[in-house]
């Protein structure tokens, strides 16, 4: 029966342990996003795994030896359980792949549903890690917020990608 494993990685080995899976004949999922941030020439789009260090692979281990995939470049092991490769629901694996943009392997976040008055946590920038009021969107990818600091109330505007969970 063909299930779905989790593969651990070397750090930032995911793509290579990917083509080298493919390669011994193994159906591999590789989730990847796409992020802007802010670099030293400007904004700037930064490919990320979703999973770091992980891969799936869709198997039968009746029919094709997992044992191969441990010491395959790029990989340290399958996850385990009790000593038996751990199985992916094909429930995750669907929902992962319904969120993809197309066979390339990017999945596409929803940025978080805010209303104004929703109290949100700034993630990154010059503002990380302080609490602030959603008032706004902004255009496409930036929000308004309202910050409280030093005893006064200003208004910003920031990406929406630095906001955390709402609070």
């Amino acid at each position: 029966m063909q299930s779905w494993f989790a593969v651990l990685t070397k750090p930032r080995a995911e793509a290579e342990a990917r083509i080298c899976l493919l390669r011994q004949g193994f159906e591999t999922l590789f989730p990847r996003t796409r992020r802007s941030v802010r670099a030293a020439s400007g904004m700037v789009v930064r490919t990320e795994s979703l999973f770091p260090r992980y891969v799936f692979i869709h198997s039968d281990p009746s029919l094709q030896s997992l044992a191969p995939v441990r010491s395959t470049r790029g990989v340290c092991t399958i996850v385990r359980f009790g000593g038996e490769p751990a199985r992916v629901p094909e429930a995750v694996i669907e929902q992962i792949r319904s969120r993809m943009e197309g066979d390339d392997g990017f999945v596409r976040l929803a940025p978080p549903e805010l209303t104004p008055g929703a109290k949100v946590r700034i993630q990154e920038g010059p503002f990380s890690g302080l609490d602030a009021i959603f008032g706004s969107a902004h255009g496409e990818d930036r929000v308004r917020l309202l910050l409280s600091m030093l005893g006064t109330e200003r208004e910003i505007v920031v990406p929406r990608h630095v906001l955390g969970a709402r609070i």
